[in-house]
């Protein structure tokens, strides 16, 4: 029960912008908000945690009724967050406002503008000391400290948990690599911090998941601990299906994959990035397309689906980049893909350079999600860049493309059939098929909710073409 006359304590994970209607499909929660309510919880606090996007509404003046506000944001899901702070403070004027979170982390002086305390990096070692006044400082830093003194993650605080299709699960913080467009290392360091094996296990018996999703930013960057990990996961009887986050570089390891998808793995969400080898290696990607081309393969050869993220917009990109990667998905059997325009995080070598080199267009944050075009390419205008993604978005993810898929396989299913080879029909078809339904039809609504910001982009063309006219020596941005 909650201790008498300790204060209510309300955590929100605030929506993205309406123009962002992916952010309708991310129904997952962020872990740090659920640890850090189940330290507070532990304490004997009253706790509750509202996720604006597993909500399905804003969040309101009674849900907002609390002694202390805990916002943590993104980079597009700041202006939201500083928003819902702004509210909290007109109706309760002598509540606490404490704002975390990667961009706040990046950006603290901007949070400072609407919370008591910023948290700049994980806020498990100070959140208690921070709720109980212990911390008078405006700006909160807190040093990285090991995962294994969080407590097992409670989402019992979290409204509308039920939603929740698929668990998540951290096991791990950080990574050794250095991908420049990345904030991940600039937020939980290039260091690889890891959740012991026996308390991962011991948060999998407690959940009784069906379905999870590893957080991880890298789920097998030591491969010796995955090994033993998706051992632990065979043997312990629990059955789920699971999905995670992985580079190209698992697969140099075939044994490895196998032994994934003998635990229960059935997709990977692999950062390709690019097929442009230049922009990989300007990236500092640490891979290269032989090696792409030769995962895929090791994945599929193992009945694993793949989720392919590439990134357009990089200053080796020109206008032929994008039909040639969704070309390259569809040819290489890719069963889903996200395609993003490069958003330059604050706090990542990339904001930094295109700041200093005046490319950036504008600092509004709603649109730092990587569907939006927000900076000066060099190999092509922001138009073009933002129209290229949205040509390579419906080439794939195309109502032809689906049927197409859909008649093949009913062939190849039958074909197989007449020789008694059931087992050899290709499941990762027919997923990919329902990724192209849903996918053509989200793009569409994507469309709809954003041709205010293509005639942005078209406004800012035409500005360009005239000052060239009276400035031709010039190259305005």
């Amino acid at each position: 029960m909650p201790g008498k006359n300790k204060p209510k304590i309300v955590f929100v994970e605030p929506r993205g912008s309406s123009e962002n209607v992916f952010s309708k499909f991310m129904s997952l929660p962020l872990m740090g908000p659920i640890y850090l309510a189940t330290i507070l919880k532990k304490k004997g606090y009253d706790v509750t945690v509202f996720n604006e996007n597993l909500l399905g509404r804003d969040v309101s003046c009674a849900d907002l009724q609390a002694d202390v506000l805990c916002v943590s944001i993104l980079t597009l899901t700041a202006n939201r967050g500083y928003e819902i702070a702004r509210r909290f403070k007109l109706q309760n004027p002598a509540g606490k406002v404490i704002i975390g979170g990667i961009h706040a982390s990046m950006m603290p002086d901007e949070a400072a503008l609407f919370a008591d305390h910023v948290v700049i990096g994980e806020g498990e070692p100070a959140i208690v000391d921070i709720v109980e006044g212990k911390v008078k400082d405006k700006f909160v830093r807190t040093q990285h400290i090991d995962m294994d003194a969080y407590p097992l993650p409670d989402f019992s605080m979290l409204v509308n948990n039920r939603k929740m299709k698929i668990t998540p699960v951290i096991t791990s913080r950080g990574c050794p690599f250095g991908c420049n467009f990345c904030s991940v290392t600039e937020m939980f360091g290039r260091g690889y911090r890891t959740l012991s094996i026996d308390n991962v296990m011991k948060s999998l018996h407690a959940l009784k998941p069906k379905k999870v999703f590893f957080y991880d930013d890298n789920f097998a960057a030591m491969r010796s601990r995955t090994y033993e990990m998706v051992k632990r996961f065979k043997r312990s009887g629990l059955g789920f299906r699971w999905s995670a986050q992985v580079r190209t570089d698992v697969t140099n390891d075939p044994k490895l994959i196998e032994k994934m998808a003998d635990a229960g793995c059935s997709q990977v969400y692999v950062g390709f990035e690019s097929i442009n080898p230049a922009t990989l290696k300007r990236f500092n990607k640490a891979q290269g397309l032989e090696q792409i081309k030769r995962s895929i393969k090791v994945f599929h050869d193992n009945s694993i689906d793949i989720h392919g993220m590439f990134i357009f917009g990089s200053d080796d990109d020109d206008k032929k980049v994008f039909l040639r990667t969704s070309e390259f998905c569809n040819e290489h059997g890719i069963n889903s893909t996200q395609f993003a325009i490069l958003a330059p995080l604050p706090g990542t070598s990339i904001y930094k350079d295109f700041e200093s080199q005046g490319r950036l267009i504008h600092k509004n944050w709603d649109y730092y999600d990587a569907l939006h075009a927000v900076f000066v390419p060099r190999k092509m205008t922001p138009l073009e860049l933002q129209e290229g993604m949205i040509d390579a978005f419906q080439d794939f993810y195309s109502y032809t493309r689906a049927v197409n898929d859909a008649i093949n396989i009913f062939f190849e299913y039958n074909a197989n059939a007449i020789r008694g080879l059931y087992s050899n029909v290709s499941m990762p078809s027919f997923s990919t098929v329902g990724f192209r339904l849903m996918g053509a039809k989200i793009v569409k609504d994507w469309m709809k909710h954003n041709t205010h910001y293509f005639e942005f982009l078209e406004a800012i063309e035409r500005k360009k073409q005239a000052l060239r006219q009276f400035y031709p020596e010039k190259n305005p941005v």
